[in-house]
């Protein structure tokens, strides 16, 4: 199942490394990149699905409630949300097509970061006052779950090739090492299934 979410911040990030401005659109690409669900759907201004919510023992209706009490619900609330802005983004960027790095990968590492922080937050590991780097979330979040070492370092070099992507100075000798390295640190997610979904 491909997520709303892969597929439009997947395309940005093809934006960014294909060395395109996103100025137009950098406050709702940073708010949906980093989680921040309730600015981005302030931003955008799309509807916001009625939903039926069980969480914590008690269940609640929402009807145009962009407030969230874990990030999951945060993300599906995006969703039309989502589709407003790749649309927006799409009539200005066009299609891009990438030789080095494939959609698919694109979509891993849409959800490598927001799995993270996703896992991270659920669990309450995380000052909300502030915005933790994804280096000290991924050592908190390894402590949490008694990662090993190895598994760790593993995730950090998958981090590592996200910047790569978003922040392009040569991280690894190439975007096939890259990759490497990424999936990798994906195998690790999914091992201890700190996924989304």
């Amino acid at each position: 199942m491909i997520l709303t979410i892969e597929i439009a911040v997947g395309y940005m990030l093809k934006v960014l490394k294909t060395n395109q401005k996103v100025t137009e659109f950098k406050d709702e690409f940073d708010a949906i990149k980093h989680g921040d669900y309730k600015t981005f759907l302030n931003l955008v201004g799309g509807g916001i699905p009625p939903m039926v919510i069980y969480h914590g023992g008690v269940i609640r209706y929402d009807e145009n409630n962009p407030n969230y009490e874990f990030d999951f619900e945060g993300l599906l609330k995006s969703g039309p949300s989502l589709m407003i802005f790749i649309n927006k983004c799409f009539a200005i960027y066009g299609n891009i097509n990438d030789s080095d790095i494939t959609d698919s990968i694109y979509h891993k590492v849409v959800v490598f970061e927001i799995a993270i922080r996703m896992h991270a937050n659920n669990h309450n590991l995380l000052d909300k006052t502030k915005r933790e780097d994804l280096i000290n979330v991924i050592s908190i979040l390894s402590k949490f779950k008694n990662l090993t070492h190895e598994e760790e370092d593993k995730l950090q070099k998958a981090r590592s090739f996200t910047n790569m992507v978003k922040h392009f100075k040569k991280q690894y000798p190439s975007w096939e090492e890259g990759i490497k390295c990424f999936l990798e640190g994906f195998e690790v997610l999914e091992k201890h299934r700190i996924l989304v979904v």
